[in-house]
């Protein structure tokens, strides 16, 4: 049963407009919702009415939520001519409701509901999400107004405390999110092709994979004609799933579904699932199973169970269809054994008779395999195998261990992890704001030196403190503020000390307090925090192993609270990828889609040396917003075939998407206790999506430049597709009416070195919270596709700043 119900909490009007020809009004509000409707009381003669009052809405179908909106209008009623007219109106998307713990109080400005309208004043309300069950909905109005007989409609008695409790998800995402791509093109050459948008254009799988030799495109000013070719910027007509891309038009081919971005790659999957009644090969009668794929030259293991004659695998593993070796597959079971693995069984595969599965269809059921001994005959023990032809569209893909990823012999089994492709979403990353004014009753060990006494406040490795002030009465005031970086869920505490400064090595703790930041004030504007008496306690030590504490009189007068109003920067300002402020409540409706092919790198520099040859084992990362995405690593190979799509919501095209190209180091034997060696970068791309046109194919390769000892050299090419899809010109062009940061940004802005020191945290606070997911995405990653150094000045990168930054695929206008 659904539960979920939107509660708005109507607060107070503010310099509405007066309507009744006295300088007065008699205002309410009317709150449509998912073909609901409720109503306040008339505050009569009143232009900043309060209301506060509370109303509950069902919600009819969770799923539906992000597309539904809630309007508040704010009304005059002339109750002489039982009349209305329009004092303006507030528009909220389903996608800006939060629980209510993250609620905040908001006053809205009022719009015009009509187009000659005048009006002015804002809208206080406070909208949440509960699924309370003991939670009634209001009372709907009557289907005919009647603004002096009808009573106000029936509040629900419950109060906003009943909801602070934790809220679970109200709104998955259930949609299948299809990967695509998006990518740079100048257009300088392209104005004699037509660049009709390719939306709505049947997607199709070529039957070929040949292409044009590609077009150079200088990108470049006119004024630097002597550009070396291998630095420029070169157009490609591939063949993709939708058809054959030219001056950014698709040309039909055969159908493709969604991977319609990238190259159509066949694929043999192998799914592993289980064994039963396995046949023991020692006296013992124990079973240390796995099993082993072997297809020609290649061949994959699954990870082993001890003692099990039973076992469950549920591995997948891919074969690229076009560097089969082999007419025939052998699964084979064996057991682990520290000398030599024992054969158990084999079930063999004819290649012919495998069938091929094109998604939508559901996935291909596992069957039972009766296992053979070398000789062909039929003996104890059963495997559950799938076995289809598919491409990379499958489920099954993501997860998979390829066959252009099979770790090399001095590799450990346990880092196939390192190696599949992921999606990542960052923390949602909060400024905690704290002032610290002053502090009382000081009590210091030694009375007879005046105390040299400050404050410290500390969040993580966040350490920031405030001046000294010597003090003779033990009260002091500092009234000094400071910024940290948090990212959700918090983890760390705010931790506030008083401290006397007994020497210039020696600082003594007089007494702290933590403060849990879940329980901190939030908002989303510029509204007073009302300051708070904090108790400062004093541990004092019993013995080594226990610490006691002690009822300690003295305080702390400090303002806290969560900023919601800015977006928190973990970018280089010119090439942000988001610039929404943290708080939902404050997010607009997406503007676009964007959609990203990696199609393949060419001629990459060695990274490495294998068995005495240059090699490389690459993956790409690309950031847009919130989301990471990863590639899988192909191994062994300076001209990777990745052919992955990914797509991301765009809220502003005043953004950049960062494409970055690694060599994984992570597929040796580690020392225990060890990191790991460092991924090296090779390069990356970044694209501007404020010059792309909308429904326009882009299909480029863009040279991967970096700056050595040496000078600047050129590490490959990466070949993209990109396509931006507007989903309304008029929100797009819109938003470039707006102003580009969130208001708080400019009602209080951060100075610049403050801003950058922030932003150094945020990077190392996304790092972290990266660098422990499953694979992890390493802390060197995040540093180089985020410019975390980017503050460094070096005379080496001043002279080679000039080619790279030409040499940053950003379309010319």
């Amino acid at each position: 049963m659904n539960n979920l119900k939107l509660g708005v909490e109507v607060i107070s009007a503010h310099d509405l407009a007066p309507k009744d020809g006295q300088g007065s009004v008699n205002a309410c509000v009317e709150l449509h919702f998912d073909h609901q409707k409720f109503r306040t009381t008339i505050k009569e003669k009143d232009l900043n009415p309060v209301w506060n009052e509370q109303f509950y809405f069902n919600i009819s179908d969770p799923s539906y939520l992000p597309n539904l909106y809630l309007e508040a209008y704010v009304y005059h009623i002339n109750q002489a001519s039982n009349s209305k007219s329009s004092l303006g109106k507030v528009r909220l998307s389903g996608s800006s409701f939060v629980p209510y713990p993250d609620a905040v109080a908001l006053h809205y400005p009022l719009e015009k509901q009509h187009i000659f309208s005048r009006v002015k004043g804002e809208l206080g309300f406070k909208v949440f999400l509960t699924d309370d069950p003991s939670v009634r909905p209001s009372n709907p109005l009557p289907a005919v107004d009647s603004f002096l007989s009808t009573p106000p409609p029936v509040r629900s008695h419950q109060t906003p405390d009943q909801f602070t409790g934790p809220n679970p998800n109200f709104f998955s995402e259930n949609r299948a999110e299809s990967v695509q791509t998006f990518h740079h093109l100048p257009r300088e050459q392209h104005q004699q092709h037509s660049t009709a948008p390719v939306g709505d254009q049947p997607v199709r799988y070529a039957a070929e994979m040949k292409s044009e030799p590609p077009r150079i495109v200088r990108m470049f000013s006119s004024s630097s004609s002597q550009q070396p070719v291998d630095f420029q910027l070169k157009e490609t007509s591939p063949f993709l799933g939708g058809g054959r891309v030219v001056g950014g038009r698709v040309i039909p081919g055969e159908k493709a579904g969604a991977y319609d971005l990238v190259e159509k790659m066949q694929y043999l999957f192998v799914r592993v699932v289980k064994a039963r009644e396995l046949p023991a090969k020692d006296l013992t009668g124990s079973l240390d199973p796995y099993v082993e794929v072997r297809l020609g030259n290649f061949k994959g293991t699954t990870r082993h169970f001890e003692k099990k004659a039973n076992p469950e695998w549920n591995e997948v593993f891919a074969f690229s269809r076009e560097r089969l070796q082999a007419s025939f597959l052998e699964v084979v079971v064996k057991d682990k054994d520290l000398v030599k693995d024992d054969f158990v069984g084999i079930v063999r595969f004819d290649l012919n008779e495998v069938p091929t599965r094109v998604p939508p269809d559901s996935p291909l059921a596992p069957e039972w395999y009766r296992l053979e001994d070398k000789k062909g005959e039929k003996i104890k023990g059963e495997l559950m195998l799938a076995i289809w032809y598919g491409t990379q569209a499958d489920e099954c893909f993501p997860y998979a261990l390829h066959s252009d990823a099979i770790l090399p012999p001095d590799s450990a089994a346990s880092l196939s992890s390192h190696i599949r492709g992921k999606v990542y979403h960052a923390p949602r990353l909060w400024y905690v704001r704290v002032n610290i004014i002053e502090a009382q009753d000081i009590v210091v060990s030694d009375k007879s030196r005046i105390p040299d006494l400050f404050a410290r406040a500390r969040i993580g490795h966040q350490i920031l403190r405030t001046k000294t002030i010597q003090s003779r009465t033990g009260n002091c005031q500092w009234n000094e503020e400071f910024m940290f970086v948090a990212a959700e869920p918090f983890e760390d505490h705010l931790i506030l000390s008083v401290e006397d400064r007994v020497s210039a090595s020696k600082e003594e703790v007089i007494g702290h307090v933590h403060v849990p930041l879940g329980s901190v004030d939030r908002r989303a504007d510029d509204r007073a925090i009302l300051p708070k008496w904090l108790n400062l306690k004093k541990p004092v030590a019993v013995d080594v192993d226990q610490l006691k504490e002690e009822k300690f009189s003295s305080k702390i007068q400090v303002r806290i609270c969560l900023d919601g109003g800015y977006h928190v920067f973990d970018e280089s300002t010119h090439y942000s990828s988001d610039l929404r402020p943290t708080a939902k409540q404050l997010w607009k409706p997406p503007i676009g889609l964007l959609e990203l092919g990696i199609l393949n790198a060419d001629g990459l520099h060695p990274m490495k040396t294998r068995e005495g040859r240059g090699t490389a084992d690459t993956y790409c990362v690309a950031k847009y917003g919130q989301k990471w995405v990863r590639t899988r690593t192909i191994i062994d190979n300076l001209s990777p075939r990745f052919n992955e799509q990914y797509t991301w919501d765009v809220y502003d095209p005043a953004t950049v998407l960062t494409v970055g190209v690694f060599d994984n180091c992570q597929l040796v034997e580690r020392v225990s206790g060890s990191n790991g060696p460092k991924d090296m970068h090779v390069g990356k791309v970044r694209i501007r999506l404020s010059t792309l046109e909308s429904g326009r194919v882009y299909t480029h390769t863009y040279p991967l430049i970096v700056l050595h000892s040496s000078g600047v050299k050129k590490m490959g090419e990466l070949h993209l597709a990109i396509r931006f899809s507007s989903t309304s010109t008029f929100n797009l062009l819109y938003q470039y009416s707006r102003p580009l940061l969130p208001k708080m940004h400019y009602a209080r802005p951060l100075l610049l070195m403050q801003q950058e020191m922030l932003r150094h945290q945020a990077v190392q606070i996304v790092a972290v919270r990266l660098g422990r997911m499953e694979p992890p995405l390493r802390r060197e990653v995040v540093e180089y596709m985020t410019d975390a150094h980017s503050h460094l000045w070096s005379m080496r990168r001043s002279k080679g700043c000039g080619i790279i930054g030409s040499a940053h695929a950003i379309l010319p206008t």
